[in-house]
């Protein structure tokens, strides 16, 4: 079965990395996610100033200031709590706190919650073999290559199967292919973060409770705590995927980390047992420091400098919880990351890990540095991620736009003798790749003007997606992929590059996911040229290039053996496309 399912992966891979044509997936999935719809929050937090809870406004203006100044972060947004109150909320570039969120890999902890919770209720144990809980699915010789793996090691991410997340795109029955994987090393011996090892604690609380996940938390967790908008994936046999695919509004994730703040209790009622909080926030596996600067308890990790816990996403998806201050971080980013190595965790455990010394006073100016610092965060349209453009021109040099939205009116711009455009789509790819929702490829780009404002017009071989661009505050609308529709912001600005070319810069911020798509298009009197950029992107791939080659065997073997300059350019060249496109069909 493994080899089968790398053999697929390896497919996927080698249509990802050739830019001239479009990826076809292993198996089509409907779409699943449905249209956010606005809601009320339910309990929502109480909103105090920083003061009242014996915190300096100015630090946290400091804190939020040092996250936009940051040129390698791309961060969202960011709620900060004290005392189980919101001190303060910000919310950067064309990103909107009151839209869900996905959280990839920080739901896992609320499955390994979930765990705690049956736990309590006396129906699962940790010592609980898989082979027993899954004994009407398993073969004999599975019953003796996994006899040893329990609900522990899952917990922990130790349980040795080599079947990981590229399975996701390439297999159907994922409980199947589990219980058919090679098992690497002896369950407990070793640490190997595996999606697929969440995915299978979901499917047990299913086998033993005969409700899904999201059935089993509703009266538990997600109604006791006020959460009603959220949004949980299933794999393609119907079961929550447990490690990743939750949609849930940052205020309502904060509920749940406040609550692990606060021993398991929220408002006074105790939710889940202190003594399972404890566990679950306790270091159990100490993973290597090329991950970060935490250990691994049960599907949480935990501070090794502080005490600390973390449900931590790719991206930059967390819920960051100080015991010592009291305070509770929850952000969400578009970081180059895919655990723990970007400066956010430096920076917050610098601000906020240590209580403050004495009570702060009244502050004359701290009130105001903090109003300051959050418009700062939605100041600039290409906050986040001004830095990308660093290097492709000077954006100092602007230019009157009215005069070019008044030439470009009714202009489309065509791609048939680019071969390239078969690989592009407005999604961007690593998003593609997540949903298994790919792009036909880019057939033109056409800019139509409306007074003073530009709408640009892109069409895929399969949709058309109308994008209005605000050139002086983020414009709205959705976008339809595949069935999926998708809030996003899109931002721009013309300038001149250094060669003094009329050049457009669009950024199109999909608000519930972590990527964005950047466009640059430069405009010449016979064609334009596009570069496709996304964020995350270049280089959230090539630093995870080791880990990837680590997550299969078969995979590490194949990538090892390649040329990795070689390898690397081809990942540059389908993240960062380049494509010319002329006036004439």
């Amino acid at each position: 079965m493994d080899l089968i399912t790398d053999s697929r992966a390896l497919m996927i891979v080698s249509q990802l990395l050739d830019n001239k044509s479009t990826v076809k997936p292993i198996f089509e999935q409907a779409a699943q996610k449905p249209r956010f719809t606005p809601a009320p929050v339910q309990k929502p937090f109480a909103r105090v100033t920083p003061e009242s809870q014996g915190v300096s406004s100015a630090k946290v203006a400091d804190f939020f200031n040092a996250l936009r100044d940051d040129p390698t972060l791309d961060m969202h947004g960011v709620l900060v709590l004290k005392n189980g109150k919101m001190i303060a909320e910000g919310a950067f570039g064309a990103y909107d706190q009151s839209v869900w969120h996905i959280t990839h890999s920080e739901c896992k902890s609320i499955t390994g919650l979930a765990v705690g919770l049956l736990v309590g209720e006396g129906k699962l144990h940790l010592d609980d073999r898989i082979v027993d809980i899954f004994a009407s699915r398993i073969s004999k010789i599975n019953q003796l290559t996994h006899r040893n793996m329990t609900i522990r090691h899952l917990l922990t991410m130790t349980s040795g199967v080599t079947f990981n997340e590229a399975g996701s795109v390439t297999e159907t029955d994922w409980v199947k292919c589990f219980l058919e994987s090679v098992v690497l090393k002896e369950p407990g011996s070793f640490f190997n973060y595996n999606s697929m090892n969440t995915y299978m604690l979901a499917c047990a609380i299913k086998q033993v409770t005969g409700m899904g996940l999201v059935e089993y938390l509703k009266p538990r967790l997600f109604e006791p705590l006020g959460i009603t908008n959220f949004f949980w994936e299933t794999c393609p046999m119907g079961n929550e995927k447990g490690g990743w695919g939750l949609y849930i509004l940052p205020e309502d994730i904060a509920k749940i980390g406040q609550m692990v703040l606060d021993g398991g209790r929220f408002e006074g009622k105790q939710i889940i047992a202190e003594d399972w909080i404890r566990e679950q926030t306790t270091a159990h596996e100490h993973p290597p420091k090329s991950l970060g600067n935490y250990d691994y308890g049960y599907q949480t990790w935990v501070g090794r400098n502080e005490k600390s816990f973390l449900f931590n996403g790719m991206f930059g998806q967390n819920v960051l919880g100080f015991f010592d201050s009291g305070i509770l971080l929850v952000s969400n980013a578009g970081n180059n990351e895919l655990f723990q190595q970007s400066s956010y965790y430096e920076i917050a455990s610098r601000f906020f890990a240590k209580p403050e010394e004495g009570r702060p006073g009244i502050s004359l100016t701290g009130p105001g540095a903090l109003a300051n610092a959050k418009k700062r965060l939605k100041c600039d349209l290409f906050v986040p991620q001004t830095a990308l453009f660093g290097d492709l021109f000077d954006m100092k040099t602007k230019l009157d736009y009215r005069e070019i939205i008044r030439r470009l009116d009714g202009k489309t711009y065509f791609a048939k003798d680019d071969k390239r455009a078969l690989a592009i789509g407005l999604f961007p790819l690593f998003a593609q790749t997540l949903q298994n929702n790919f792009s036909k490829g880019l057939r033109s780009v056409s800019f139509h003007g409306r007074g003073n404002a530009l709408e640009i017009m892109i069409d895929e071989s399969d949709q058309r997606f109308t994008l209005p661009v605000g050139l002086d505050e983020p414009a709205y609308t959705e976008a339809n992929v595949h069935g999926e529709i998708h809030r996003i912001g899109v931002s721009g600005r013309f300038a001149v590059d250094e060669a003094g070319t009329p050049t457009l810069l669009v950024r199109i911020s999909f608000l519930e996911a972590a990527n964005a798509r950047i466009l640059r298009v430069r405009f010449y009197d016979d064609r334009i040229e596009t570069l496709w950029k996304e964020s995350p992107g270049k280089r959230y791939l090539t630093d995870a290039y080791d880990e990837i080659k680590g997550q299969s065997a078969f995979l590490g073997t194949i990538l090892a053996r390649s040329d990795e300059e070689l390898l690397l350019y081809r990942m540059t060249r389908i993240l960062e496309p380049r494509v010319v496109l002329r006036p004439h069909n």
